[in-house]
């Protein structure tokens, strides 16, 4: 295979979302007129637009809308897209909505005194709601500055990055730390999260910081351009349903129309393990995982001795 030089929203990470998946992003985590979102890396503001959407169908006046978005945006250019694209339908959007700053530096000026850690972060300063699309850059790609910002902030949150820890991971757990107690998280993440050993520490801290968390996988690439399979991570930090995990598999973008989306609801919910543990297992039903962790606990019951994924 030929390797061509990476292009510059390559190395940024930059890929878009389609409108589909922001607004059932936006509708799914946004659940009254009065929430306050947040959209860590808004790139030209299709999420926040998605967010300004929902509010508005949950009437909340256009002022309210506007006091109650915050988008960051590292790209000066794509932050003032962003705000355009929000001035257009009607949202009065400023500098102070959509912010042109690296987001762990943003994080650390508005929400941290000595590490993030020890952040104390009052009612009226976290988010109802969090929506993104986290750019998907390797370590050796992420730019030095914000990467040591972030590994701080994660080291300070008790995880271990290291070199192939992917840009995604410190965006999905910072800014899961600036949801209420009763606050929404959906993001797209690659589905590397699933399996790969250097994600183990994201799926214990999903598993434990959300109640109940939602998988939407899809048949089909969404993302062609970049051959990412990738999938739809909805977390709840508080539920009156049951607690655990599900996975939903979709066959592409037509299956998250929002007046047809009740297979998310009434597919099973899954007791969640609170470790380390590999997330494939969860496609199974729940006799099929019980059987698959009596196997993992007995190595002699298979001819190898091999632990089963």
């Amino acid at each position: 295979m030929v390797k061509t030089v990476p292009g510059t929203q390559k190395l940024r990470g930059g890929y878009y979302t389609p409108e589909l998946i922001a607004d059932f992003l936006a509708r799914w985590a946004i659940r009254s007129p009065d929430a306050t979102v947040l959209e860590p890396s808004c790139g030209d503001g299709v999420l926040l637009a998605a967010a300004a959407r929902a509010l508005r169908d949950l009437r909340a006046a256009p002022e309210t809308i506007a006091s109650a978005l915050q988008g960051v945006e590292l790209d000066p250019a794509e932050a003032q897209h962003a705000r355009q694209r929000l001035r257009a339908s009607g949202i009065p959007a400023t500098p102070t909505q959509v912010h042109s700053a690296d987001f762990f530096a943003y994080c650390k000026d508005h929400y941290s005194e000595q590490s993030f850690l020890g952040t104390v972060i009052a009612p009226g300063q976290a988010f109802d709601a969090i929506i993104g699309n986290p750019p998907f850059i390797r370590y050796q790609s992420f730019a030095e500055a914000h990467q040591a910002l972030a590994f701080t902030m994660m080291r300070d949150l008790g995880f271990h990055p290291n070199r192939l820890t992917n840009a995604w991971m410190p965006f999905l757990v910072i800014a899961a730390h600036l949801l209420k107690p009763a606050g929404r998280l959906a993001f797209v993440i690659p589905a590397e999260l699933f399996q790969v050993s250097y994600a183990a520490e994201v799926r214990r801290f999903l598993s434990e910081f959300f109640q109940r968390v939602t998988l939407a996988t899809f048949k089909k690439l969404v993302f062609p351009a970049i051959q990412q399979e990738v999938i739809l991570l909805l977390g709840e930090r508080s539920s009156p349903g049951t607690a655990g995990i599900r996975v939903v598999e979709l066959d592409g973008l037509a299956d998250l129309a929002w007046d047809d989306t009740d297979h998310l609801q009434t597919s099973p919910v899954k007791p969640m393990d609170h470790s380390t543990e590999k997330w494939t297992q969860y496609f199974l039903d729940a006799d099929e995982i019980a059987l698959l962790r009596e196997v993992r606990a007995h190595p002699q019951l298979t001819r190898s001795g091999a632990v089963l994924d």
